[in-house]
């Protein structure tokens, strides 16, 4: 996807998710030399390893900086007494940490339709570490792989990427900030201790999968046994047949839920573009307007159009744009609406808020495939309110956060205080499993290079007109340095983003102007961060803050990475 036709900015100015671009009629702005300032050789990072871990004990690493210990159970107990109980998820800890974090986001909405106190995995897994097995193993617990996942998957893979790293859950997201921005939530050895067990460590499932036998103790308040209710995976949204919403009674009070026109001749138009589209049960609000136009005084307004279709037995719904028609990033960034049938409507509310157990379970992975938060909205307000969640809600440690702003500051300061750029290379699983844009480090570095060179004459024309427009994102105003800061000259580096660990396409990448995390992160930096920077998923997640300060942005939207920074250039925005 190109970038749009008004360039849009956050506090970084302007993002690039799209295959190669067009840049015949612009300028070569950029030029490729290794900046004299950094070095192309590898940085020697086991012996910073070695210094860290001599000089910061591992275990336990406070992570926010105003972390609140919120672990006694009078503290959780009276937290969860102002819910009706517990939401739970089977949560799939294969996945990656940006593909847990979008499960996260959508639960936290699912607990909050319900009053609900959502139960978190108690820990991650991460991929690699920078130093050898037996040194982090000494910082993290590891794990094979295919026994913690009930997998073979990685069977065949060398003996290094058979093993995980087991990190805690609360060194990658912000536990107490959620608590305080009003989302009540435990980790699932809090829950299990909450239930009367004294072992959690011990019965905590290795996937992420909530145990429906063991995980059930007692209640403190009676004794009696917890009870579950467990919502099947195929009673959610089954495709084709199912629209999850997540209250249906807004839409119900317009139109009802049946009409005695959804068979009509119009109706049946666009029963057939819903046809056309195999697994999904909406279309577009512009193909339902082409659908209706001859009914329509007026095609363009978009009252008469909700109204017509109502009369019709269809509901106007609100969710996200996605990527070059992908939703692999569910970025909050470009609402849209869309068109459903109300005999399709389904509303989480609505269905599942009379449940009285004491937990409720919503079986199975709910990320593929799905529109950010995993449903649809019936009201503008209750799609802002989920966006809230993503953009403010949900973040990293304050650590992590004040560390990735300082490196942003770093990568200013290495292009002589200029607006500066930024791009993600898709991971190497994604080329294993034939999903990268291209298949080796050089083509990647010309799509790179394309992009890149659009981005600064982007900058420049920005920086000249004084004009720019913001993502559609509540309460969001441009950053006005991208006014006064000057913009990219021919030569500058750009930061890089990726999980290449390759010591010659390390220094290959280098050798073509970019700048590596590593490149930035001092022995300095290392120490006062503490043991988790040798944790490559760690390490990427300070990448994504880094990139987010960015003032131009290119990755694939094939790429759940980018769809983090994404959403963190909107929330930056706002600062």
């Amino acid at each position: 996807m190109e970038e749009p036709a008004s360039p849009r900015s956050t506090l970084s100015t302007t993002v690039s998710l799209s295959p190669p671009c067009r840049t015949s009629s612009l300028p070569p702005v950029l030029t490729y030399p290794p900046p004299p300032s950094i070095s192309t050789e590898r940085p020697q990072t086991a012996s910073l390893i070695a210094t860290t871990v001599r000089q910061v004990p591992p275990i336990p690493f406070q992570g926010s900086a105003d972390h609140e210990d919120i672990d006694e159970l009078d503290e959780l107990r009276g937290m969860v007494s102002h819910t009706k109980g517990y939401f739970a998820r089977d949560w799939s800890l294969s996945s990656g940490w940006n593909n847990v974090r979008y499960t996260i986001e959508a639960a936290l909405e699912q607990s909050r339709l319900l009053n609900r106190t959502l139960i978190l995995p108690s820990f991650l897994y991460a991929r690699a570490c920078e130093g050898k097995i037996e040194l982090c193993s000494t910082l993290a617990p590891t794990v094979k792989w295919g026994a913690a996942m009930h997998s073979n998957i990685r069977d065949t893979l060398p003996p290094k990427q058979r093993i995980a790293y087991r990190v805690p859950i609360d060194i990658m997201i912000d536990i107490p900030h959620l608590r305080r921005s009003g989302h009540p939530v435990v980790l699932t050895s809090e829950f299990l201790r909450l239930s009367g067990f004294t072992n959690p460590e011990v019965l905590e499932t290795t996937s992420g999968h909530f145990d429906r036998d063991k995980y059930l103790g007692v209640r403190p308040t009676d004794g009696e046994k917890v009870t579950l209710f467990v919502v099947k995976n195929n009673e959610y949204d089954l495709k084709g047949s199912v629209v999850r919403v997540d209250r249906s009674q807004p839409l119900v009070e317009k139109s009802g839920r049946f009409s005695l026109e959804d068979v009509g001749p119009v109706s049946r138009k666009l029963w057939e573009k819903v046809n056309d589209k195999a697994g999904h049960t909406t279309v577009s609000l512009e193909e339902a307007r082409e659908a209706v136009r001859l009914y329509m005084d007026d095609p363009d307004n978009d009252h008469e159009l909700e109204d017509i279709l109502g009369r019709m037995g269809w509901g106007l719904l609100h969710t996200w744009d996605g990527w070059l028609g992908m939703d692999w990033l569910e970025t909050v960034i470009q609402p849209v609406k869309r068109v459903a049938p109300l005999r399709s409507i389904r509303g989480w509310h609505d269905d599942y808020n009379y449940i009285d157990h004491d937990v409720v379970l919503l079986e199975g992975n709910f990320h593929s495939g799905r529109k950010p938060g995993a449903m649809f909205f019936t009201t503008s307000e209750a799609r802002d309110a989920y966006a809230k969640i993503v953009l403010d809600a949900v973040r990293p440690i304050d650590k992590l956060r004040t560390l990735g702003k300082h490196l942003a500051e770093k990568m200013r300061q290495l292009v002589g205080g200029r607006m500066w750029m930024a791009a993600h290379v898709q991971p190497g699983n994604f080329v294993q499993a034939g999903l990268a844009a291209e298949q080796s480090i050089e083509h990647h570095s010309v799509r790179i290079t394309e992009h890149l060179t659009n981005g600064s004459f982007v900058l420049h024309n920005i920086h000249e007109r004084r004009g720019v427009t913001t993502w559609q994102v509540p309460n969001v105003a441009p950053d006005l340095t991208q006014f006064t800061l000057e913009p990219p000259k021919e030569g500058d580096p750009f930061f890089l983003g990726t999980d290449e660990r390759s010591p010659n396409h390390f220094n290959w990448l280098k050798r073509n102007n970019a700048v590596l995390i590593s490149d930035l992160l001092s022995p300095q930096d290392r120490l006062e961060f503490g043991w988790p920077v040798m944790i490559t998923d760690v390490l990427e997640l300070i990448e994504q803050v880094v990139l987010s300060h960015s003032y131009y942005f290119y990755a694939h939207p094939m790429n759940s990475f980018a769809g983090g920074v994404v959403n963190m250039r909107a929330k930056n925005a706002l600062m």
